[in-house]
């Protein structure tokens, strides 16, 4: 036999030893919504700690067959925890909850796709395994931005895009919660379920990369399904456009990710996981009437747009600036869609349709506001 050290990916070693399996406690981390406190209006709501099970909490206990409890469930507001401040004020009350339960791993999520929770429980896996010295663990899917942010030094387990693949990711989520827990050695990131994290440590293998690699073309070539050990991904770089040479001379366009619509959302657009986008007349506006729309984006609190739409589609400031000639023309049409969730390939088929649209209509630059 032909042994060969190889590159696997790998995080960070627990030196914890093996842990009696009748002790085991975990704590668990939930937003508000899944806690059930309430969505987006109750999103600025602070720490809450419970004793009862909450969310994924009540699933995830059933897969490890009595061998681990979740002792507390904490839940906070996603808007609460990601603003820096606020989040600084709680860290002392979990650290004191932490030290009352000395649980064996800290669990956060699933968060998907959802960019504020998914920051929220990964900053708060990190900071429980940095500083409180307890392995911890969240899930997420992989364009979610925290997984960028946080996922060198932390076990994300990847999900699907949305809730819906739940089933799929607690029991994963669950194993290797328990292997934490009891201080096992974690094995690479393609047999673990959780994203590779860049870390590489040397492996024995039985057969040599030239062997390795050939089965794998073979696997390849004749359609079946195979797995390289070097995967790739990462997004493509986008060139920026060349300057508009005369502004004054131009004509611009106003474009939002925020999902303003018309009362009543007529074109049906969706509040995340966005596949097309709207557009809607102008013509005649000297700002956009907070009677006539509103926000339909389901991840932010959409009161101060909906009071006054021109907050995130500055129609008002524009005709001002036409009106002293910072510019020749405003188009008689604004874009919008809802920029949560939204997967790479749905962002380009969007993007793609609202510069078609621009072109044909003679727009030479475009203002895109957000959230």
């Amino acid at each position: 036999m032909c042994l060969e050290i190889i590159s696997r990916d790998h995080d960070y070693h627990w030196e914890a030893g093996e842990t009696s399996v009748s002790t085991l406690r975990a704590i668990y981390y939930v937003n508000q919504f899944f806690a059930g406190i309430g969505g987006e209006d109750k999103a600025h709501l602070g720490l809450h700690v419970y004793d009862e099970k909450k969310g994924p909490a009540i699933g995830i206990e059933g897969l490890w067959k009595g061998e681990m409890e979740i002792a507390k469930v904490l839940a906070c507001g996603d808007n609460f925890i990601n603003n820096d401040d606020l989040y600084a004020s709680i860290l002392p009350e979990i650290a004191k909850v932490v030290r009352e339960v000395q649980p064996h791993v800290f669990i956060a999520g699933p968060a998907f796709n959802a960019g504020r929770y998914g920051v929220a429980c990964a900053k708060l896996c990190d900071y429980v395994r940095r500083e409180l010295k307890i392995p911890s663990v969240t899930a997420m899917y992989y364009e979610n931005p925290a997984v960028e942010m946080y996922v060198r030094d932390n076990y994300i387990v990847e999900t699907g895009e949305t809730a819906g693949s739940m089933r799929q990711a607690l029991p994963v989520l669950a194993k290797l919660s328990l292997k934490l827990a009891k201080g096992e050695t974690i094995g690479p990131a393609r047999l673990e379920g959780y994203l590779p994290t860049g870390h590489r440590y040397n492996q024995y293998h039985e057969k040599t990369g030239a062997q390795r690699t050939v089965e794998i073309l073979l696997k390849k070539l004749q359609g079946e399904h195979y797995r390289t050990e070097v995967p790739l991904r990462g997004l493509e770089s986008v060139l920026p456009a060349d300057p508009v040479p005369n502004v004054r001379a131009a004509k611009g366009a106003l474009i939002t990710t925020g999902g303003l619509v018309p009362k009543g959302n007529p074109d049906r657009l969706k509040q995340a996981f966005s596949v097309t986008y709207g557009k809607y007349s102008i013509q005649g506006l000297d700002s956009i009437p907070a009677r006539d729309y509103e926000s339909i984006h389901g991840g932010y609190d959409t009161t101060h747009v909906n009071e006054d739409p021109n907050r995130l589609v500055p129609l008002d400031e524009l005709r001002k600036l036409e009106q002293e000639g910072a510019l020749r023309e405003i188009h008689h049409e604004f874009f919008t869609t809802c920029g949560i969730g939204t997967n790479v390939e749905s962002s380009k088929l969007i993007g793609q349709g609202i510069v078609a649209d621009l072109r044909q209509e003679g727009v030479e630059f475009g203002i895109l506001t957000s959230t």
